[in-house]
């Protein structure tokens, strides 16, 4: 006969402390890493060889891309600001509802500031292994993604007529 060393309720109350911790981690992320583009904290909350599977463009791989995404949103709006809509756990998977607020002051992607409000909106999967955040997979909502970004916008066409 096998025995167990933990109760269904010991076992539930893990669960619960492991969803709760896990919660907080992305809360922290959300709430205080990328508004104050706190990038030396990545290394303590990212594994090493973190994925992104939707990264931004010139993104590095591992934790380096992890602090790359804060300093590029940071840099770009340094008043920026998360909205938390829907926050979910279930075992080692969150997933977060949110929209990103803030003014483009800075440059973003190469591009220069536009001086511009920007609202950003995404559902977002995070794994967590081990305490720390080990893949990532975002769902941009239409006409508000990095691809609507005002800074990264194409720029307008010259239309030249001949002279004369």
């Amino acid at each position: 006969m096998t025995t167990s060393s933990h109760s269904p309720a010991a076992t539930e109350q893990d669960n619960t402390m492991t969803t709760d911790t896990n919660k907080a981690l992305i809360r922290r992320i959300f709430e205080e890493v990328i508004p104050g583009g706190d990038t030396t904290t990545m290394r303590e909350l990212f594994t090493p060889e973190w994925v992104d599977h939707d990264p931004l463009p010139g993104q590095p791989t591992g934790v380096e891309g992890a602090e790359y995404v804060v300093s590029t949103m940071h840099t770009a709006h340094p008043d920026l600001r998360f909205t938390i809509d829907d926050l979910i756990t279930e075992t080692d998977f969150v997933v977060i509802r949110w929209t990103q607020r803030g003014t483009n002051t800075g440059p973003m992607l190469g591009r220069p500031p536009t001086g511009q409000p920007v609202e950003l909106a995404a559902i977002v999967i995070f794994r967590i292994a081990g305490g720390k955040i080990a893949e990532r997979w975002a769902a941009w909502k239409p006409g508000r993604s990095p691809q609507t970004h005002p800074a990264l916008a194409p720029p307008a066409r010259q239309i030249l007529r001949p002279a004369g």
